[in-house]
């Protein structure tokens, strides 16, 4: 039997807007790793979380997800801090595919729109967005808990039940 989706309603439309991604795992010997993500997609069902990355840049944490199995992925909203985090398991990687590259377009239209607003120039914005469709990975996992991540006295607060094994 599948453990229920923990994603709900709310945070998928959180996770789905113009946020900021940051990716993080840890080696074996617990040392960080992050990366930037460049978009999410969420499956139907709500059991499989993709985020999209910059291989380039990201080679450590790709290494880390998938020796360690585990990852944690924060979604802020720029303009008020708002911010949500997801832990989970089974990482696969493999590269984008048109869908996912219409994903991250999708992505960084809205961050560009969102950031604007708050002063950020275009082109900063633009150039803070840009991924070159070859360098795109697809990082899918297993969401397991979501957190409270704005700042303040919720800080760490779990929003659904743990999925357990």
């Amino acid at each position: 039997m599948q453990a229920p989706a923990i994603i709900s309603d709310a945070t998928l439309a959180f996770i789905e807007r113009e946020v900021a991604i940051d990716v993080a795992s840890c080696g074996l010997d617990l040392l960080p790793s992050t990366a930037r993500g460049y978009g999410c997609q969420v499956a139907a069902d709500r059991s499989r979380i993709t985020l999209f990355l910059k291989r380039s840049e990201a080679g450590q944490l790709l290494h880390d997800v998938l020796v360690h199995d585990r990852i944690a992925a924060v979604f802020c909203l720029p303009a008020t801090e708002s911010a949500l985090q997801i832990k989970g398991r089974a990482v696969s990687l493999s590269l984008a595919d048109v869908a996912g590259l219409a994903v991250v377009a999708q992505h960084a239209r809205q961050f560009v729109a969102g950031v604007l607003p708050l002063g950020h120039e275009r082109t900063f914005a633009e150039a803070y967005m840009q991924i070159a469709p070859a360098d795109t990975v697809a990082l899918s996992f297993s969401p397991e808990v979501v957190f409270e991540q704005t700042p303040g006295p919720g800080a760490g607060r779990p929003l659904q039940d743990q999925v357990t094994a």
